[in-house]
């Protein structure tokens, strides 16, 4: 057992570190602020420029389609249409409908583990944990948690 003077010294330097800690995300909060304020002008340019790459994108493709041309090469680059696969939309419940009825073996059945209905019996008793087999259960170490007084969450 922890001699009341070493709990003491214990409570006082986690009291320390709890107090570090709100000041330290105080500081993180002041300094996004600030982040904020001074990325705000870069921000709005970021937007006229992306603004302006796009309109130049769409001049640049509506002038390849008026020559006609796949590909036009500059010395800048090029720009050109590239050929795309084409595009398959499969309705599901019609088409495995549709292969059952022909015999086709394009589908299969899954099965699956009701893990939840299994772990709720084993609970309840009605399974006893030693029955089953391939089932490990092992014990977590209780997981770190703290909370500063005043708020301060981030």
């Amino acid at each position: 057992m922890i001699n009341e003077m070493n709990k003491n010294g214990i409570k006082n330097s986690i009291e320390e570190d709890l107090q570090e800690i709100g000041k330290c995300k105080l500081d993180i909060l002041i300094l996004q602020r600030q982040n904020e304020e001074l990325c705000q002008k870069n921000n709005i340019e970021i937007v006229r420029l992306n603004a302006v790459i796009e309109n130049r994108l769409f001049q640049a493709e509506d002038d390849l389609k008026k020559s006609g041309e796949r590909k036009v090469e500059t010395s800048a680059g090029w720009v050109a249409f590239r050929s795309m696969p084409d595009s398959w939309e499969y309705d599901e419940p019609v088409l495995l409908d549709w292969v059952k009825n022909t015999g086709l073996s394009y589908y299969h059945t899954v099965e699956i583990l009701e893990k939840m209905n299994l772990k709720k019996a084993i609970q309840d008793g009605t399974i006893k944990i030693e029955e089953v087999k391939g089932l490990k259960v092992t014990s977590q170490d209780p997981k770190f948690n703290y909370r500063l007084n005043g708020g301060f969450r981030l």
